[in-house]
């Protein structure tokens, strides 16, 4: 199993049911000025340099929500993200930030639960170990994540009732 911190690069041939992080993100490969950085970093610099506005499409195809919850949930508006692709400007570091963050939590949904149908329905689920909210609410904040992920490290490990 793969620690939950750690990122790893797209291995050659991902399973389609369960993607990496990186599939969901929308990189088919780790662009070349990336590639130097050691793994580690590759992220933190990609998130730096800002997403590509295909990443918002991407990420809210896998998790099946709509354009107006990414936006939400990148605090900014549908209207932005509209300017964004009419003019194929990336991403902002904060934005990028938060979309990762999404990706990240429905990765690791997908690695707990193994079906991209359950762990979606599961981030859309009203959740009494969240105070009733569901995952995909709390993730507008980094504290919000961090509640989602340990929710998870529960499941994982059999706490969560």
């Amino acid at each position: 199993m793969i620690p939950k911190d750690t990122i790893y690069p797209p291995p050659p041939m991902a399973t389609p049911s369960l993607p990496n992080i990186y599939q969901i993100l929308g990189f088919q490969e780790i662009p070349d000025r990336i590639k130097s950085y050691p793994e580690e970093w590759q992220i933190v610099n990609l998130i730096r340099q800002g997403f590509s506005i295909v990443s918002i499409a991407k990420v809210a195809e896998y998790c099946d929500i709509s354009e107006a919850e990414i936006a939400r949930l990148l605090a900014t508006s549908e209207r932005t993200i509209s300017r964004r692709k009419k003019d194929n400007r990336t991403l902002e570091l904060s934005e990028s930030d938060r979309l990762y963050r999404l990706a990240r939590i429905f990765a690791r949904t997908l690695e707990i639960f193994q079906d991209i149908y359950k762990a979606r329905e599961w981030l859309k689920q009203s959740n009494r170990a969240l105070a009733g909210a569901t995952p995909l609410e709390l993730l507008d904040t980094d504290m919000g994540a961090q509640k989602v992920d340990n929710l998870l490290n529960r499941i994982e490990y059999g706490f969560y009732s």
